[in-house]
């Protein structure tokens, strides 16, 4: 799953590298060169273990292919096809504030874990009681729509309750 940045930049969560599970920051970026076509496509951020693994030059790829052995070729690309750069600075700005958000979300408290939660599309435990990435985006929508003191008496709540009233007043819930 990758997240488009502002600048057009394509990484996973957390500024990492687009790889398949690769846990590594991206610190390059990858653009397909379109020979016959019109239509650019947005550039991938890789780390540079993945890049030297995954871009070969055209004289390995040419022998990769004809000695394949089944889908042996997958995740092997020709490097003469591909735009290999370091980052822009606005790339690199993005890439930095991306690769942050945890000391954001920590610093935030309970909201933060539910941003934490929808922003991973994951499931955690919020206090003891399991949130799920639609309930914690609707926190966070909740939280960010609230005046001062609404918002006040919103966090004063436990868990289970700020959850309920979230989906209640922003996904259209019943009273």
């Amino acid at each position: 799953m990758h997240k488009t940045l502002n600048c057009g930049l394509q990484v996973n969560p957390l500024g990492r590298c687009a790889g398949s599970f690769c846990p590594d920051l991206a610190t390059l970026v990858v653009t397909f060169i379109a020979r016959h076509s019109t239509v650019q496509q947005d550039p991938l951020g890789y780390c540079a273990g993945c890049v030297d693994l995954r871009f070969v030059d055209d004289e390995t790829y040419d022998k990769r292919h004809r000695d394949r052995v089944g889908n042996s070729l997958l995740h092997i690309f020709r490097r003469s096809w591909y735009e290999i750069r370091e980052p822009t600075e606005t790339e690199a700005a993005e890439l930095v504030y991306e690769q942050a958000a945890e000391q954001r979300w920590a610093a935030e408290g309970r909201i933060g874990e539910y941003r934490r939660i929808a922003e991973l599309h994951s499931a955690t435990t919020v206090d003891g009681i399991l949130v799920d990435g639609w309930t914690a985006a609707a926190c966070v929508a909740l939280h960010d729509a609230l005046n001062e003191k609404r918002r006040a008496r919103w966090l004063a709540m436990p868990t289970a309750q700020q959850c309920h009233v979230a989906i209640q007043l922003t996904m259209g819930g019943t009273r």
